[in-house]
């Protein structure tokens, strides 16, 4: 949350995230991007995809690579179980 602020950083699905974000993944490959999410509920990390509207916004040419976010308190765990399900992807 901002401080002095009641309200969330981000909603996505209608849950509020109140919380400090970082950036598990970034691509530009929507297969990946996608069951990278899949794997990471299935676990019961909540992750949000940032980015979306601005890579539409390039016309699909691939300029702005979309982010996975996750809690700053899930980022371990999940960069774990995101190099065993798609170390291709992973930096």
């Amino acid at each position: 949350m901002l401080p002095g602020s009641s309200s969330p950083i981000a909603t996505n699905r209608g849950f509020a995230y109140t919380f400090t974000m970082r950036v598990v993944l970034k691509t530009n490959n929507a297969v990946v991007l996608s069951y990278a999410t899949h794997v990471l509920e299935e676990s019961g990390i909540a992750a949000l995809v940032f980015d979306t509207h601005a890579s539409i916004m390039d016309g699909s040419m691939a300029m702005v690579p979309r982010r996975l976010m996750v809690a700053d308190e899930d980022f371990t765990r999940a960069e774990k179980l995101l190099r065993a399900a798609v170390p291709e992807a992973m930096p």
